[in-house]
This record gives structure tokens, sequence and C-alpha cells, in this order.
């Protein structure tokens, strides 16, 4: 779908968002919207197409693993952002507990369970443990399953940060949400968008206790279940400092 641009219109970069949950994700695309209008698929609009389905817009952007978002990258300025680990669960419950309960089965989960009984499912529960359980190494290392039939279970734990980590390094951003506004700035610049001051926040969760503030069972059921995330994230954190610094000095 090639639309014209409007006059004084910036010439956008053709993009894969791939948009793990609760990481600050949808503040972009609401930005992108404006510049990219009809050409932009976001959040669910992925689920039941093809890849091919989708080469048309110019900017892809889902709750997709890599396994799908691999077929969209040639060509494209592809980034991702990740989130402290614990936080993202914490946001993710919350943000369920907002949602109509009919809509999905995470949010039914999120209206039935209290926190613990909530972390403790996601050890356990297919539902709960595929959005929560090193649910940023899944998405990175394979995804949900939109092209075939694999679950998280037919990986082994190491595969599945191995492979996370190798997929990040095809990727031309790495961004984290703790750092939104710093790390956004330059997928805007290499999107051809302007400059924003600030950032707009968008589906942010009412505020809520953070992890450091929980008692030692939250904390620990936390830690069960981002064991993976947290290297991954760790990972990330390491390689955004040195590209940093490589710069400043370059």
């Amino acid at each position: 779908m090639a639309l014209s641009r409007k006059k004084n219109q910036p010439r956008t970069v053709p993009a894969l968002f791939l948009h793990i949950q609760k990481t600050a994700g949808t503040s972009i695309v609401h930005m992108a919207r404006q510049y990219y209008g009809d050409s932009l698929v976001s959040h669910g609009d992925c689920w039941g197409k093809s890849p091919d389905q989708l080469r048309q817009f110019r900017f892809v952007s889902g709750h997709i693993g890599y396994d799908f978002a691999r077929h969209l990258m040639q060509g494209r300025y592809s980034f991702t952002f990740l989130r402290d680990p614990a936080e993202r669960i914490l946001s993710m419950y919350y943000f369920c507990r907002t949602r109509n309960p009919e809509e999905f089965d995470i949010y039914r989960k999120a209206h039935e369970l209290d926190l613990p009984e909530f972390l403790e499912a996601g050890l356990h529960d297919p539902c709960v443990r595929k959005n929560i359980w090193n649910n940023q190494v899944w998405q990175l290392a394979h995804g949900y399953a939109h092209l075939d039939e694999h679950g998280v279970s037919d990986f082994g734990e190491d595969e599945l940060l191995r492979l996370a980590k190798a997929h990040l390094a095809e990727l031309s951003h790495v961004g984290l949400t703790e750092r939104f506004h710093e790390d956004a700035r330059p997928v805007l610049r290499a999107l051809g968008l302007p400059k924003m001051k600030e950032m707009p926040v968008m589906n942010a969760t009412e505020e809520r206790p953070p992890a450091a503030a929980h008692d030692e069972a939250i904390r620990r059921g936390l830690g069960k279940l981002t064991e993976l995330d947290r290297e991954l994230y760790d990972y990330a954190r390491r390689l955004g400092a040195e590209r940093r610094t490589w710069w400043r000095r370059w």
C-alpha cells in the first residue's frame, strides 16, 4: 500500500517493530501512526495473517515473536524494547485487571487470581505461563505460534537464551523501557520522524508498588518467572552502554 505524502510530511522509512507487551511500545506506535497513516498495522492486527499479507504496510508492529518477524525484517529498520522483567510482569498483571475479562483469557485470569496466585499460575498454567514466564526471551527466541505449533516447552532454557541473544544482534536497535525517552530518539531519527522533547506515554497502568516494595514471597515468585529474562535484559543493557560509549568516542 503506497500512500501519497501530505505536504511537509517527513518521508518515512519501512519499519518492523517487535512489540513485547508492557514495554512502552504503544507510545512508539501512537507517534508513528500520525505519519504512516493507513500503512501501519499494530498490536493484534498481525494475528491470523501471514507475513506476506503484511508486506504492503510500511510500518509493521505487533505482539509477535521473532519467528514471525524475521520474514519481514529485510529492507526494514527493525527494533524492539525490553523492560526490567519483574516490573513488566507487575505491569502486565495490573493492566489485565483493568481490561474486560471476557476479551482474552489472560485478562480473565488476572481478574480471578490475586497476585501471588497469578505468579504461581505462571509456572504451570499454560495461559498465564505463555504471557509471563520469561516472555521477553521467548518472544525473541521464537515467539507465539503464528507460523508453526512450537511452544515454549519445546525448547531448553539454554537454547532459548542463546537464540534470544543471537536474534537481538539482528535488530537495528534495542531500547530499554527504563531509558524510553532517550532510547526512542534514535528510532524516530532512523524512521525519519520529527524529534520530540518528550514522548507520550500510552497505556500506562495506574500507580502500583514497584517490585522492590513487595514482600519477599512476591519477589521470590517474580524471580522464578524471570531468570532468563533477567539475563537477557542485563545483556541488552551492557550492549547498549557499550554502543553509547563507542558513539561518543567516535
